[in-house]
This record gives C-alpha cells, structure tokens and sequence, in this order.
C-alpha cells in the first residue's frame, strides 16, 4: 500500500463514511426486528449478534434501546419525506405525482424483501419514546402527510382526482404503504412484481372513479358479549376493555395506568384487580374484544348483503364506523408487539380468520361480476389495512362530520374494487 493510498483510507471522511455505513446496518437490522417481533422483545444484544457486532459496539452509535427506536424512526421519516418531495417536484398532474410516490415506494420494499435493500421501521410504537422524541416524530410525520396531502389537493384542482377531503385521501393511501410490512412479510406470495400494479390499480381507481353511494348502518344490534354466568361481570368487563383500548391506543402500552384507567371508571382499584390481574392481560381482553367485534359484524354484513360488492360496503362500512359509534374504539393492531409471543399469535391467527372472511367476500363478488378481477389476497390485505389505518379519523373532525368523514374513506376502497371501467381515468398506465 502506497503512503497516499494509506492516508486516503485512513483520512476522517473515510472513517466517517465507514461510521456512517456500519449505523446504517445498525439501523436496517434493528427496523427489521421491530417490524417483525416488536421493540418489546427485542434486544440490543440480539441486534449486535445479528451482525456479528459486540453489544458494547452498539453503544458507539446509539445510548439504549429507546435511543435505537428513535434513530430508526426518523430515519423512516426521512426516506417517507424524501420520496413524497422527489413526487411533488414532478412536472405531472396530482394523480401522476401520487402515483410516482406509490411506485417507488412498493418497489423500494420489494427490494428491501428480496435483500437488495435496507429496512426501514413502522411507525408503530411511537409512544415508546420519551415525550421530546415523540414530538420530534409526529412533527416530521406531520411534514410528511402535508406533502402528499398537497399532491392531493393539486389532483382535485387539475381534475384527476375526486372532490374529496384531501386528508382522507392521504390517510388511505398510508393506510396501504404503512401496513405492506405487515401483511407481505407473512405473506406466502413468490413473487412481488405484480404487487405494485396490483396496488396502485386499486388505489387510482378508487380516488379517480365517482363515488358509490353508501347505505347508512345501525350498531345497535352488535352485541360483542361473550357467554358469562353473570350479565352484570359482563358488563363491567367490557367497560374496562373500552377504556383501556382508549388509553393503549393514545398513549401506548409503556404509557397506560391501571389506576388512571380504574379513576376514569369511578371504580375502586381492589375492585378493578378483581376483574384485571394485570396491564398485559387488559391489553390481550382488549384485543379479545376487537376480534369478537369484528367477527360479529363481518356475520351481520355477510347475512345483509347480497352481491360480494354489497357484503364488503356493508363490511367496511360497519368496521370503520364502529369507530365512531359508543361501542368504540378499537384496539389498534400496532399495539401487538406490546403482548407476549404466545397471546401475540393467538391474536394473529383469530385475526386471520376475521380477514379471511372479507377474502371471501371479494372472491364472491369476483363471482358474480360487481368486483374487478385482480388478486384477492392483495386486496384483502389491503382492506384490512385500511381498517386499521379508519381510527385515525375520530381525531381530525368534530363528531357530526363522522358519516361524511366515513363515506368518503370507504368511498376509496369500494370504487377501487367496483366492477365499472372508465376508460379516461384508468388512462395513466398507458401513458
């Protein structure tokens, strides 16, 4: 080795990019760990063996687990900015500059999938942090959604796309870019080429098509009791799975008091403990809870509907809207990595069975003609994220805006999957 080849090696911007390359590791292997089994079960020292590092290594580029979380957050962040920013800067209409966004997006995972690219962390458990880096993060969130909400409202003035709320449009399309993780990582599909067209067909029909209209529906039949000896222990059981669904869902698992949850009650705590052991069982009755709604209101829309179109509006529309109504909320489905392994995979495979019935119902209407031919399980898993994604919009507008807030979520994913071609809208995969 040359003395000029040696000092070029060794000069700071050479060890500062090899710093830089071994915390981008770091910071691959660690989202891919939180994404799969959640913060809760997941180590530092099971992220230095991963890549062969000393746990001791790991504190060069990050002060403990909460710090790690952290860097991988906003590292998401920057890439969601940057790739909404490189869209908006397109010399296109709105709908093209959504969907440049879409495309590089999926593509980028597909690579990240098929190892030719690095992890990027969900933004699924944000309240792990402390309160400056929570704050941190929904601000850069913030930016993030601006951004894309601004493509939105540029598509509604050129005409390429519907009239609707621009935020609603945002949140479904992060509603499909957010849960991808969730569902293709347990996915059984070989190949991802078809994915992206799959999506960004789905999702450009939906907000570029007229809307359906949508029935309204009544939650008074739902009853999610399961079989007790005493109504009245039911009763209160649920009260406290309701609560404590609000409490996980705003303020995370680490955030949530039994005692703040039994205050806002008004019962005492002996009497609390007698129904709830401990904050781990609240959260799993929690889920429990979800999964019976779900399964109830699947039945109910099953038994109403007709066509497989119908039997998914009034699904989408019962799920979302139960949101909003007094039975609500809904134990968000981020909160999972919060559970032990064993209750998390119980909660998995019920919750499976509950998106396979919305499979089915796709699958009917590509039976009997009210839904377009493409991949059922896609779509599937599209829906269900959605679903997942509906509670954000109990916090943007006042409760007498909920039926056109809701109609025009569902709108989206119902003309996305109608069965009605326009020709000009679908124009775009041509151009």
């Amino acid at each position: 080795m040359t003395l000029l080849s040696r000092q070029y090696t060794e000069s700071p911007l050479a060890k500062r990019r090899q710093y830089q390359l071994k915390f981008e590791l770091i910071l691959s292997e660690a989202a891919r760990l939180f994404n799969w089994q959640g913060s809760r079960a997941t180590t530092l020292a099971e992220v230095a063996a991963r890549l062969s590092l000393t746990k001791t290594c790991l504190y060069y580029y990050v002060d403990n687990k909460q710090d790690l979380i952290y860097k991988c957050y906003l590292s998401s962040c920057e890439m969601l900015l940057d790739r909404a920013n490189r869209a908006h800067k397109l010399s296109a209409s709105g709908r093209d500059k959504i969907v440049s966004m879409i495309d590089g997006q999926i593509t980028q995972y597909a690579a990240t999938l098929n190892g030719k690219g690095p992890h990027f962390a969900m933004l699924a458990e944000i309240y792990t942090l402390d309160e400056a880096q929570q704050k941190d993060v929904n601000l850069r969130w913030s930016e993030i959604f601006d951004v894309v909400s601004a493509m939105v409202r540029e598509g509604i003035q050129d005409g390429t796309l519907q009239a609707r709320n621009p935020k609603v449009i945002t949140l479904a399309i992060y509603s499909i870019i957010q849960w991808l993780p969730v569902w293709l990582n347990r996915s059984h599909i070989e190949s991802y080429e078809n994915i992206n067209d799959i999506i960004l067909d789905l999702i450009i029909n939906g907000i570029s098509s007229q809307p359906v209209q949508l029935g309204a529906v009544s939650y008074s039949a739902v009853n999610y009791f399961r079989a007790e000896k005493q109504q009245q222990n039911a009763e209160k059981r649920t009260a406290f799975y309701q609560v404590g669904s609000t409490y996980f869902n705003q303020k995370g698992y680490k955030g949530t008091s039994l005692d703040e949850i039994a205050q806002t009650l008004s019962v005492t705590k002996g009497a609390f403990y007698y129904h709830i052991k401990s904050k781990e069982e609240l959260l799993y009755r929690c889920f429990i809870r979800t999964l019976d709604i779900e399964k109830q209101l699947l039945s109910t829309a099953d038994n109403t509907g007709n066509s497989g179109l119908e039997k998914i509006e009034y699904a989408l529309n019962l799920l979302v809207g139960v949101q909003f109504s007094n039975q609500g909320p809904l134990i968000r489905y981020r909160l999972l990595p919060s559970l032990d392994e064993t209750h998390r995979k119980m909660v998995l495979k019920e919750g499976k069975r509950n998106s396979a019935r919305l499979g089915a119902f796709i699958e009917k209407g590509f039976n009997d003609g009210t839904l377009r031919l493409i991949n059922a399980g896609i779509a599937q898993n599209v829906l269900s994220g959605m679903i997942e994604a509906s509670a954000d919009l109990s916090g943007w507008f006042s409760f007498e805006d909920k039926d056109r807030l809701k109609c025009d979520y569902i709108d989206i994913f119902i003309n996305g999957l109608n069965n009605k071609t326009n020709v000009n809208d679908r124009k775009y995969a041509d151009e």
